[in-house]
């Protein structure tokens, strides 16, 4: 089996996306499984179902609007100080809600297309990853296991930013795609890059597929001096200080995801198609500066095309 794997980024995704399409459309890497966390799980079902011009409209064209039905934030990237106090006075542990990125996705997906998809071996299995709040651990879904409405919260609760965003709050008990259930008889899950950047790792480590080459996508630069940088930073207010947590955390656990993937990606002898990195352009989780995002996803198409074009990966 060939395997895909797409890290999360945030807003960054439309050069994952970039980066994806060049790898599936352009050079006919054809996953049987795409694995995804937070923007990568956003993307992992439109790709498996070829979906390249809706997604791209999509990323291209971002609004707060496309994920918050309450935004945590302003059109110039600020906390929304007055909202902010709001929800502490009335004791929220979250500072917007995210309930619009469900529906941006089923503008895109829809059921009937899901149901159908669920059905079609011949397209590829999509596992996402999420991160129980209440455990600590980690909840890789197959979605094609999943109902539609659960389909859409998976996605969400893998894009759910802590502090930013509420998370999904579910009913256990449930199942990961390993068959691994749930103890407990409810389960809050957020984001799954607080555990893992990049699903590859987990997805290789298991033994419930056999997968013989892969490739990885990453939102972050090679160099991790152009993913953390000092000269542009400024602890100015909050919104400041919670991005760079999300910027340094992200980048010490990516590392660490991309040391483990070549590991065992050797110790199972499965073919290695490279790894993309993105360059650093957006400024911020949420930046939806168009003119930055359409530089990111032409950016991703470069970072993809110099690792394929490689001999070292024909």
């Amino acid at each position: 089996m060939k395997h895909l794997g797409i890290s999360g980024g945030g807003t960054k995704i439309s050069g994952l996306f970039g980066a994806a399409e060049y790898v599936m459309r352009d050079r006919q890497y054809q996953p049987e499984i795409i694995s995804g966390i937070s923007a990568g799980a956003i993307l992992s079902l439109p790709m498996a179902l070829g979906k390249y011009d809706e997604i791209k409209q999509l990323v291209l064209n971002l609004e707060f609007d496309s994920f918050f039905s309450e935004s945590p934030v302003s059109k110039k990237g600020k906390i929304r100080l007055w909202n902010a106090f709001s929800k502490i006075l009335n004791g929220r542990y979250y500072l917007g809600v995210q309930k619009n990125l469900e529906k941006t996705l089923s503008t895109v997906i829809s059921f009937e297309e899901f149901e159908a998809y669920k059905t079609n071996d011949k397209l590829p299995i999509c596992i996402v990853g999420t991160v129980d709040f209440y455990t600590g651990k980690r909840f890789y879904f197959n979605l094609k296991e999943l109902t539609y409405d659960q389909m859409l919260k998976m996605v969400n609760a893998s894009a759910s930013l802590p502090i930013f965003t509420p998370g999904v709050l579910l009913k256990g008990p449930i199942k990961d795609f390993e068959g691994e259930g749930s103890k407990n008889d409810q389960l809050l899950l957020f984001d799954g890059g607080v555990r893992d950047h990049s699903p590859s790792a987990k997805v290789l480590s298991s033994n419930k597929y056999d997968i013989k080459e892969s490739a990885t996508i990453y939102s972050r630069p090679d160099d991790p001096h152009d993913f953390i940088d000092h000269t542009s930073f400024q602890p100015s207010n909050l919104l400041t200080i919670l991005e760079r947590y999300v910027d340094i955390t992200n980048n010490e656990i990516s590392k660490n995801d991309e040391l483990i993937e070549q590991q065992v990606m050797k110790d199972k002898g499965i073919k290695d198609h490279g790894t993309v990195f993105l360059p650093r352009m957006t400024q911020g989780v949420y930046d939806i500066d168009q003119a930055r995002l359409k530089a990111l996803y032409q950016g991703g198409i470069a970072a993809a095309e110099a690792v394929w074009s490689s001999e070292l990966f024909v």
